[in-house]
């Protein structure tokens, strides 16, 4: 039974009290930016609240972008706290300061901003005071500053305004020069619920909020809903400070949760330097959020999910310079990489590949943290799309064994997958032929299945590819589909291919990452198949990602010429251990030899295309999983409309077809250096293929 349990409701009340009081001081004079004042912060006066989050409210943009380009520009910012809070306002402070850097200094970005911003009226009289002063672009900061900033941006037509966290940009009002943002946090709550369930030994967590109300509410619901999905029996204790920057209130939360038996701790807003303290001296994990609160207490911190504002605040000063003032809503997300999960080294390896694993499940889209919030069920590798499945035939012609750990096992797996999501195989009825070496055993299967009357008959191999171009015409009611490839068949005429490919070079690059963080001798060792399709892609990425992470590091790459011949991938992995390599990789089938060879040697290995711990659960660290389920299901919905073949389709890992599986046992520093690759990938800042000259 979930178990949530409301504490400190003493603290609670008195917190509100303080709040109500409000900050005090006369109107600010806009100035150039200073340092923050080493004084305590008052405690500010409550957000207002912020309406029910809706699936997609706002624009996605990538979280990096190109600041060469900007004309010189003034920017404004009205902020609740201190550009120093390690929390809401100092990640957007950093990320205008990240922009004028590469801008080239303050002569091209001008910064100017005003902390501690807890009385809206005051706060509004800022934002009138930079707006009137010409500053083309003013923020406000907050959410409670709504208000004032729709009453102020008709007074000044020729500046953008930005307010959040917020979704409004004011069309409704006739306003065109407001731009809203906001943080999906409760993505990266739920990932952090999902890490503390699976730290916590007492089976009770601690959650110290300040209002209930904006990213923070958001937050600490996704943080609930990830916990209890991790581990139903978990008891988490939410108690609201009433105030964003009361240390002390937040330090008296924090004791209180310890006494209740806590051992894992979270919070938000910049309140949580006191939660922290308190956490740091009794040696309790601490996971945080909206900034990197790790230099406060770097033994006790062990992950948070970091605000980076950078894409969005230049898509703004973008738009403004082209003309467009306003009218745009943004949001942080896992999957554009403006949120995103830093775990540090001493977090628990495997709490954080279950908390990786929620992670590529919310970007991959199989993870809905909005229902798991509202207590619905969570959406499961397209299920919702399959309700509505007429009963299908599906066959397929594969080069190996539906138990190669590898190549074949993956798309087959997806099948049955499928097949059980529909209702079992009155629904969808699989059939297949494996082990086709013989290119011409294979088009006569394909042919067979065709005029059997199968709907969807797939060649599993790229070999395969000029056969099936000449069956295809025969049987036009039937769809084909065949990888890897991007080829349809629309330059002759066909409408009833589809081609898939599987772009293996990111998580190649990816685990040649982890690999070159892994190693202690410099060399690293690669068995190959047959060097064309997806094994070439993946050892070309792996080997690119291998010579980032470490220039000096020596990848011994060998091919064996076979797909399949296990005999010679021992022999080359034995062959590699022997020139010094103390972690192996390898694709195709063949590589259950190279494992074999692996595990008598203890040395570390790498996979791809499925998951291969089970043959040496004590040496593979990681593995590149292919997930075919997302294009089958897209081919079978597109046959039942009518649609026979014509689209290619890729898994990457920012669809989630690529999902990178980390072991318990992979070293923990690795782990998150690959982790920062794999996140760069998704957004968009690492560019893998064109790295590889494609």
């Amino acid at each position: 039974m979930k178990k949530r349990n409301w504490l400190i409701v003493l603290l609670v009340v008195l917190g509100l009290l303080l709040a109500a009081c409000g900050g005090s001081g006369s109107t600010p004079e806009p100035a150039e930016p200073t340092a923050a004042p080493p004084t305590a912060e008052p405690t500010e006066a409550p957000a207002e609240p912020k309406p029910e989050p809706t699936e997609a409210p706002a624009e996605s943009v990538p979280a990096e972008g190109d600041a060469s380009g900007i004309e010189p520009i003034r920017i404004a910012i009205v902020m609740p706290s201190t550009i120093t809070d390690l929390a809401w306002s100092q990640a957007i402070y950093d990320a205008l300061a990240r922009i004028q850097a590469d801008a080239g200094g303050e002569d091209v970005v001008e910064i100017a901003y005003t902390e501690n911003m807890f009385n809206v009226t005051d706060a509004a009289a800022a934002i009138r005071d930079y707006a009137a002063d010409g500053y083309d672009i003013v923020i406000a900061h907050g959410t409670q500053y709504g208000t004032s900033l729709f009453e102020i941006a008709p007074d000044f037509p020729e500046t953008s305004f930005a307010w959040g966290t917020a979704t409004d940009t004011g069309k409704d009002a006739g306003l065109d020069n407001i731009f809203a943002y906001e943080a999906r946090a409760e993505q990266g709550g739920y990932v952090g619920g999902v890490l503390a369930a699976n730290m916590s030994e007492s089976g009770v967590i601690g959650v110290v909020g300040p209002v209930e109300a904006g990213d923070a509410k958001l937050y600490i619901d996704g943080f609930v809903a990830g916990a209890e999905a991790a581990n139903p029996d978990i008891t988490v204790n939410v108690s609201y400070t009433g105030s964003f920057g009361d240390t002390a209130l937040a330090a008296e939360a924090a004791n209180t949760h310890i006494q209740a038996g806590a051992d894992v701790l979270t919070g938000s807003a910049q309140q949580v330097v006191g939660a922290i303290g308190v956490a740091k001296e009794q040696g309790i994990p601490w996971i945080g959020t909206q900034s990197d609160q790790s230099s406060l207490a770097p033994d006790i911190v062990v992950a948070s999910q970091l605000y980076r504002w950078d894409g969005i605040l230049l898509d703004i000063i973008e738009k403004h310079q082209a003309g467009e003032l306003g009218g745009t809503a943004y949001a942080l997300t896992l999957d554009n990489g403006g949120l995103v999960m830093d775990y540090r080294d001493n977090a628990p390896a495997d709490a954080v590949a279950a908390a990786q694993e929620a992670e590529a499940g919310i970007i991959a889209g199989s993870v809905d943290v909005i229902a798991a919030m509202s207590g619905e069920e969570m959406a499961e590798g397209g299920e919702g799309e399959m309700l509505d499945i007429e009963p299908i035939r599906i066959a397929i012609v594969m080069p190996s064994t539906i138990t190669d750990l590898a190549w074949s096992q993956a798309i087959y797996d997806a099948l049955v997958s499928i097949q059980e999501q529909a209702g079992g195989e009155d629904v969808v009825e699989i059939a297949y032929t494996e082990n086709m070496f013989n290119v011409t055993d294979a088009a006569a299967a394909i042919r067979d299945y065709a005029a059997d009357g199968y709907n969807l008959v797939i060649a599993h191999g790229t070999q395969y590819g000029t056969s099936l171009f000449e069956i295809a015409p025969d049987f036009p009611e039937t769809s084909f589909a065949w990888g890897t490839a991007t080829d349809t068949g629309e330059g002759e005429g066909l409408d009833n291919i589809f081609a898939y490919e599987a772009r293996a070079e990111e998580g190649g690059y990816v685990g040649g990452v982890l690999a070159a963080n892994m190693s202690e001798s410099g060399v690293i060792g690669v068995v190959g198949p047959v060097e064309a399709g997806d094994a070439k892609l993946y050892i070309d990425g792996f080997v690119a990602g291998a010579e980032a992470a470490n220039p000096d590091i020596t990848v011994n790459v060998s091919y064996t010429g076979s797909f399949g011949d296990t005999a010679l991938a021992a022999e080359a992995a034995n062959t590699h251990i022997q020139a010094g390599a103390d972690v192996l990789t390898g694709s195709a089938q063949q590589v259950v030899g190279a494992i074999g060879v692996a595990k008598e040697a203890g040395v570390p290995w790498i996979g791809t295309q499925s998951d291969q711990s089970e043959l040496a659960p004590d040496i593979v660290v990681a593995s590149q999983l292919y997930d075919w389920t997302a294009p089958l299901i897209d081919m079978i919905v597109k046959h039942q409309a009518g649609e026979l073949g014509g689209t290619a389709y890729a898994l990457t890992l920012e669809n989630g077809g690529l999902v990178m599986d980390y072991r318990d046992i992979a070293p923990a520093d690795a782990v998150e250096a690959a982790q920062e690759a794999e996140a760069a990938i998704i957004s968009g800042d690492i560019d893998v293929t064109s790295l590889l000259g494609e």
